[in-house]
């Protein structure tokens, strides 16, 4: 069996593999050591899928061909692509009590290809989906997938359609915030330092969504609040992630060097973070009461004290991009 990435013959690849499965996985880690992320895999013309190909005889096959990203944009198209594909499959169960076998098949497919892609961009951001609970949810982006991918086959009423619904709800907060992240680490300098001056002259507005937030939870409205909480999280999200970019373009940024009354930038950092976790710990226990007290009184106050961290932080890129 030959073997393409990106239309190029690898030679020498296939030691001990057995099956296609096997040497997906290979291929898999070897991308992803060189820092890249898979897109899609084709066998014979036909689109890979881990449960009729995976055991199958790498004899019974003549041309695997990879695909993978080089790119940053081309993650950040694919992310973009997964985004869209979870609206879809939501919009196509909502209402339903149950699928046809296609139709079974062709999601459990589409699990398996949204895994594959979000184990590469895992890699590549240096993510660990075993520890990430998307804001708002009580579980991690692991066990997210895996409960998708276990319910995805017996989908035969309308009590397993709604629970697998909630798990998808769940993929959709973190998909939105990771497509945020993912974005911030492919802009230049001007649009770094112009997220940064943005972020600071909002903050005032940041505090009062967080308020709405807390309203939201206890007017009982806990899918608009989650909604809300997702989006005021990704602007912090995006401008934590800034700071990693600003390093790279600007290799004298030293944050180190950034304190305020004896707390460094990092302290304040961990501060904003920890909080953030907190909300989550606190929703995930069902303790809406402390929760939106976190997020109403905690966060604001957090936010109003990390304030003039950033504008030293802004002053800094400023005369190192001069």
């Amino acid at each position: 069996m030959e073997i393409f990435v990106n239309e190029q013959k690898l030679e020498s690849v296939i030691e001990n593999e057995q099956s296609l499965g096997e040497v997906f996985d290979a291929v898999r880690r070897w991308v992803e050591t060189n820092g890249k992320f898979l897109l899609s895999c084709v066998v014979d013309g036909e689109e890979f899928t881990q449960n009729t190909m995976r055991d199958s005889s790498i004899s019974n096959a003549s041309k695997m061909e990879f695909f993978v990203g080089e790119e940053l944009d081309i993650l950040i198209s694919s992310l973009h692509e997964l985004d869209s594909y979870v609206d879809k499959v939501g919009t196509t169960l909502l209402g339903r009590d149950s699928l046809t076998e296609k139709e079974s098949k062709e999601l459990g497919d589409g699990i398996e290809w949204i895994r594959s892609l979000l184990e590469s961009a895992g890699k590549l951001l240096k993510l660990k989906y075993d520890q990430i609970k998307p804001m708002g949810t009580g579980s991690t982006v692991s066990e997210i997938l895996d409960a998708l991918s276990r319910n995805s086959y017996k989908l035969d009423g309308t009590t397993a359609i709604e629970e697998f619904l909630e798990y998808l709800r769940d993929l959709k907060l973190f998909v939105m915030d990771l497509v945020a992240r993912a974005s911030v680490l492919d802009l230049e300098l001007p649009t770094l330092r112009e997220i940064l001056d943005t972020f600071i002259k909002a903050v005032p507005a940041l505090k009062e969504s967080f308020v709405k937030v807390n309203e939201s939870y206890q007017a009982g409205k806990d899918e608009v609040a989650t909604h809300l909480l997702t989006q005021s999280v990704s602007q912090i999200n995006v401008l934590l992630t800034s700071f990693i970019t600003l390093r790279q373009k600007l290799p004298g940024m030293d944050f180190s060097k950034i304190q305020i009354a004896e707390r460094s930038f990092e302290e304040k950092t961990n501060d904003l973070n920890d909080t953030l976790a907190s909300v989550a710990l606190a929703l995930e226990e069902k303790d809406i009461i402390r929760a939106g007290d976190i997020i109403e009184y905690e966060i604001p106050a957090v936010l109003d004290e990390f304030l003039p961290f950033l504008e030293k932080v802004k002053e800094q890129a400023d005369s190192l991009a001069v």
